[in-house]
C-alpha cells in the first residue's frame, strides 16, 4: 500500500514559507509605521522653523519700535483715532481697540487681520526689512503711551514730572500666513 502526501522534510517546506511571509508582513508594518513617524517629525520640524521665523520677525519689529522711541527727543502727538489721515506712531493706551466690551486686549484678538496692522502700525521697510519674508509678511509694530503710575511720583509731585512709559507691541508672521507671533515690551522714555 502506498501512502499519499509528503513525509519528513518535504512536509515542512510550506510551514517555512508561511513563517517567512509572516515575518515579511511584520517588517512591512514596522516600515510603514516608521515612515509615518518620520513624516510627522518632518512636519513638526517645519512648523517649529516657521514659528521661529515669526518670532525673529516680531523681535526685529520690537527692537525697531524701541529704537524709534529712544530716538525721540520730544514726544510726538498721540494719534487721533477719529482722523484717518493721522499717521502719528504714538497711540493712547488701548485706543487701537475698536471693540472694547469683549475683555480681550486688542493685540490678543485673533480676528485682527494683517490688513489692520498694515493700515495702523509701522511696517518694517528698507534696511529694517526681515530677509526671506515677502513684503506682504514684513513685521510691524505699534507704540502706546501708558498712563503715569502713582508709584513713580514723589509726594505732591505733578503728573508732568512722572516717568513716561511706552508699550511697544510687535507682530511677526512666518513663511505661512497662519504662523503669527505677537511680542510686547515696556520702554521707559
Amino acid at each position: 500500500m502506498r501512502r499519499s502526501g509528503l513525509t519528513g522534510r518535504g512536509a515542512q517546506r510550506g510551514a517555512v514559507m508561511i513563517t517567512a511571509l509572516m515575518i515579511l508582513l511584520l517588517m512591512t508594518v514596522f516600515g510603514i509605521s516608521t515612515m509615518d513617524t518620520n513624516i510627522l517629525e518632518e512636519k513638526m520640524a517645519g512648523n517649529m522653523r516657521d514659528r521661529n521665523i515669526a518670532f525673529q520677525a516680531a523681535e526685529s519689529a520690537l527692537r525697531a519700535g524701541e529704537s524709534l522711541v529712544a530716538s525721540w527727543s520730544v514726544l510726538p502727538d498721540i494719534r487721533d483715532v477719529n482722523d484717518s489721515t493721522d499717521t502719528s506712531p504714538l497711540w493712547d493706551l488701548n485706543s487701537a481697540d475698536p471693540v472694547t466690551n469683549n475683555n480681550i486686549p486688542w493685540w490678543g484678538e485673533s480676528a485682527r487681520p494683517l490688513s489692520w496692522w498694515k493700515a495702523n502700525a509701522k511696517v518694517l521697510t528698507g534696511s529694517d526689512k526681515v530677509a526671506g519674508l515677502s513684503d506682504a509678511n514684513q513685521p510691524a509694530f505699534l507704540i502706546e503711551k501708558l498712563p503715569p503710575r502713582a508709584g513713580t511720583l514723589e509726594a505732591a509731585q505733578s503728573l508732568d514730572g512722572a516717568d513716561i512709559f511706552m508699550q511697544v507691541t510687535a507682530r511677526g508672521v512666518g513663511r505661512s500666513d497662519t504662523t503669527v507671533v505677537v511680542l510686547q515690551s515696556v520702554y521707559k522714555w
